[in-house]
């Protein structure tokens, strides 16, 4: 591995000790944040914006925190220099404003900045169902039209896996990290509908739509289509997040992994099984035995974002 990369890892492990106590497994279901997403509408306050905290990991860097955010009017430009914001779309619509120059910045406590403007950059249309990768260190802010709204879900990611753990046969990499990457709802149907036709011996068709070079085999995306049961398994060192895009089933977590072989297992001991449908939002711990459950004739199709896990302090 570059030696640049095994000092910024080495970095991450020197954090302080963490306090909070990780969250559990979490479903939040379709229905759950459209009911959300009403209560937020109508607390809306005078920065033109309402936001409650999903869960939250306790991480110094402000990383691993999931957040729920309405807005009725243009958000101020925001800028974070350890943190990849990944976001869900969930209803309404924007203009997002991405890369340039912030126009006078301010801030930089723990690299979080604001300013008044961004010259430069791109912007993006974004609306029910996008998904969305903003790169740490870029400028943006989400540009909302006269009597419009935008709610989405951001997951804060650490940037060049803080807290991560890299595997004793870890390739060899030279990162360069992609920049700003939106997956459109109408892109990732199509996307859903190849997969579909691509279905393999073990009942299911993926693709990856973007990997960002990390040793650890976290900052992940995938796109993963199953028809029937998945085999169970375990990330000792990774987050799973989840957007569930189309069909439905179960998804049955903890308990005990059987036979466990590497990350898989022939089947999970005890666990609770929990239904899953299109417009869910998952989040599955690191160290949690998990396998999809997918009923005859059906099919569950997925956006998989693999975040690191937090290192806790046990003493």
């Amino acid at each position: 591995m570059p030696t640049s990369l095994r000092l910024v890892f080495a970095a991450a492990l020197a954090l302080p000790a963490l306090q909070a106590d990780a969250p559990g497994f979490i479903r939040w279901s379709a229905v759950d944040l459209q009911e959300r997403h009403a209560a937020l509408s109508a607390s809306v306050g005078a920065d033109h914006s309402a936001r409650e905290t999903l869960a939250e990991y306790g991480h110094p860097s402000g990383a691993h925190r999931f957040r729920f955010i309405h807005r009725d009017a243009d958000g101020v430009p925001e800028q974070h220099a350890h943190i990849e914001d990944v976001v869900y779309i969930q209803s309404g619509a924007a203009t997002l404003q991405v890369g340039g120059v912030m126009v006078d910045r301010t801030g930089g406590a723990n690299g979080e900045y604001t300013g008044t403007d961004i010259t430069g950059g791109v912007r993006q249309f974004v609306g029910p169902g996008d998904i969305v990768r903003i790169p740490a260190d870029t400028p943006h802010r989400y540009l909302v039209p006269d009597g419009g709204d935008v709610t989405y879900v951001l997951v804060r990611v650490p940037a060049l896996l803080p807290g991560g753990v890299i595997p004793d046969d870890a390739p060899d990499l030279t990162v360069e990290l992609p920049g700003f990457v939106r997956w459109g709802a109408a892109e990732l149907a199509r996307r859903d509908a190849a997969l579909a036709t691509r279905v393999g011996p073990d009942r299911s068709a993926r693709e990856t739509l973007a990997d960002f070079g990390s040793p650890t085999r976290s900052h992940r995306f995938r796109f993963i289509h199953r028809d029937a049961d998945g085999r169970p398994e375990i990330h000792d060192d990774i987050i799973d997040v989840v957007f569930v895009k189309s069909g439905e089933g179960e998804i049955l977590v903890g308990g005990e992994m059987l036979d466990r072989n590497g990350s898989l297992g022939s089947g999970i001991a005890g666990g609770t099984r929990y239904p899953v449908t299109a417009g869910d939002m998952l989040h599955i711990p690191a160290g949690t035995p998990h396998g999809y459950l997918v009923p005859d004739g059906g099919h569950i199709t997925y956006v998989l974002v693999r975040v690191p896990a937090v290192i806790w302090d046990t003493r």
